[in-house]
C-alpha cells in the first residue's frame, strides 16, 4: 500500500511540475536575428545597456544584430529589420538614399554607425578566375 501511495504521489508531483513549466516563455537564442527584438517590444533599459552603442561603440550596418540596431535611438525593432532587409550598405547615407529610414531619424544615429563595405568574396589562392 505505502508503494502504490508513493507512486501516486509522484506521479501527482510531476504532472503538477509539467504543468507549471507550460506557462513559461523561453528566451529567444541570441543568433536569431530575424525575429528578436519582436516589431511589438519595447527594449529595457537593461537590454539597450548590453549593445555596442550604449557602450559608446559605433553600430555596423552590415553586420550587426538586430538587437544592437534597434537599440540605437529612434531606431526600434520595426526600422531594425528594414536596415537588415536593406543590406548591404556602401555607406551611412545608404539609409536615406534607399529610403530605409526618415531623415530625423537618421540624423539621431548617423554619428553612431559605421559601414564595413559589403564583404567582396575572395578565391583561395592558387585559383583562377
Amino acid at each position: 500500500m505505502k508503494i502504490l501511495t508513493a507512486a501516486v504521489l509522484s506521479l501527482l508531483l510531476l504532472a503538477a511540475i509539467s504543468y507549471a513549466k507550460q506557462g513559461q516563455q523561453a528566451a529567444p537564442p541570441p543568433t536569431d536575428q530575424s525575429s528578436y527584438p519582436a516589431d511589438s517590444h519595447k527594449m529595457t533599459p537593461a537590454e539597450k545597456s548590453d549593445t555596442p552603442s550604449a557602450n559608446g561603440q559605433p553600430v555596423d550596418l552590415n553586420s550587426a544584430s538586430k538587437k544592437d540596431i534597434a537599440a540605437l535611438p529612434g531606431i526600434g525593432p520595426h526600422y531594425a529589420q528594414n536596415i537588415i532587409d536593406a543590406r548591404p550598405f556602401n555607406s551611412k547615407q545608404d539609409l536615406l538614399k534607399k529610403k530605409v529610414i526618415p531623415q530625423t531619424a537618421y540624423e539621431k544615429i548617423q554619428d553612431r554607425v559605421t559601414v564595413q563595405g559589403p564583404k567582396k568574396q575572395s578565391l583561395p589562392e592558387g585559383a583562377q578566375k
